[in-house]
């Protein structure tokens, strides 16, 4: 079944109109003003499909209460019910006052795609309370207060969405945020983009793929929580960073009892406070950061003659971190220095086959106990 929201009276009226095994709700091209929550909470077996016609089908939220535009309720309570939800090609537009553009509660099955979010005074996208098998992909966030929050979802996928400030927009937190129950996500091939505060938050979680993303333009790229409000005792652990660009004034901070993270392959760029910052470290650690390019930006050189006023690039500081391996990394001029430092506490790290290039200061500062520091080559 089909419902075209126009002949329904208003995407309210469409979803309304859904029969019991649910159909598909159609926003034609044109602007759509909505001044209060849309919802709809489905039944087992009412699989549902939204779709416009591109990003010309705009839903726009004319609310300043700081409510949501479009609420979907899943099947409560289920890990596997049969449903199926699509939202694709969509343009969700808010106010710096009004809320979340897109909620799905109890999500499973379902994929949001090609969707357009601006200006959202919340989220773009909130996927609460848990659910599972989920794909965000190729779609575009642009000065929304924050982007996708995930809460109690496994097997989420985020893939090739862009996020970016807006020139003279709202000030924006988090691009991507993933709650401590959140378990197997993937965020892979994005781009996310001069959002000035974080652009991922791992708050206590575990057991994701963070690659091949392009991060630019803030000040932590990737924050690690070893230590959330809801659990003070849990610890963010298993996480594959690799084949990352970090360009950010902190590439990696991982603050409080962080375990078992593979920082991989990634490109580290003009990282003026640390490329890598372990914080709060003490019984953490078990990391291997292996790999990695950190210099400052290509831009530099004789052709360049303004390379001399490009920010400082900082190195690998592993604090009070235990039983860590730190190889085939290249650090290249490190300023201010040292290119890799431990210590005083934690210890017993292999810190080996290492090369450090035109570092200022001391390339190698490594003060804490029992470790094996090998064949690295400095200059």
């Amino acid at each position: 079944m089909r419902i075209n929201i126009t002949d329904a009276g208003g995407l309210q009226g469409a979803l309304d109109a859904l029969p019991k095994h649910g159909g598909t709700v159609f926003i034609p091209a044109g602007k759509h003003k909505i001044d209060r929550p849309v919802t709809k909470t489905l039944v087992e077996g009412q699989h549902l499909f939204i779709v416009g016609e591109g990003r010309g089908s705009v839903l726009i939220n004319t609310n300043t209460n700081g409510e949501p535009l479009l609420q979907i309720t899943g099947v409560t309570g289920a890990w596997w019910p049969d449903l199926r939800m699509t939202i694709r090609d969509i343009t969700f537009e808010g106010n710096h006052q009004s809320g979340d553009g897109l909620v799905v509660m109890f999500p499973n099955d379902t994929l949001i795609d090609t969707c357009f979010f601006l200006s959202h005074g919340g989220h773009a996208i909130r996927l609460v309370p848990h659910g599972t098998n989920v794909t965000v992909r190729d779609c575009w966030m642009r000065d929304c207060k924050r982007g996708v929050r995930a809460e109690n979802i496994h097997h989420l996928t985020l893939h090739g969405n862009q996020t970016r400030r807006l020139e003279g927009g709202q000030e924006q937190e988090e691009h991507v945020y993933l709650g401590w129950d959140c378990r197997e996500v993937r965020v892979v091939n994005n781009h996310f983009a001069y959002g000035k505060n974080t652009a991922i938050i791992l708050d206590g979680t575990a057991q994701h793929v963070i690659a091949n993303n392009t991060i630019e333009g803030f000040h932590v790229a990737i924050e690690a929580r070893g230590v959330t409000e809801k659990k003070p005792r849990d610890h963010c652990r298993d996480i594959a960073i690799t084949s990352n660009y970090l360009h950010a004034d902190i590439g990696v901070r991982l603050t409080g009892p962080c375990r078992g993270f593979a920082i991989t392959g990634n490109d580290f760029i003009n990282n003026v406070e640390a490329a890598v910052r372990i914080e709060q470290a003490s019984k953490a650690g078990k990391h291997a950061i292996t790999g990695n390019m950190i210099r400052k930006s290509v831009y530099g050189g004789a052709f360049f003659p303004l390379s001399k006023m490009l920010p400082a690039q900082g190195g690998i500081l592993l604090g009070d971190a235990e039983d860590c391996i730190v190889s085939n990394n290249l650090l290249d001029a490190i300023d201010p220095g040292p290119a890799i430092s431990a210590g005083p506490g934690g210890g017993r790290h292999i810190i080996t086959a290492n090369r450090i290039v035109g570092a200022k200061g001391e390339p190698l500062a490594i003060r804490a106990p029992g470790c094996v520091v090998e064949h690295n080559l400095t200059v």
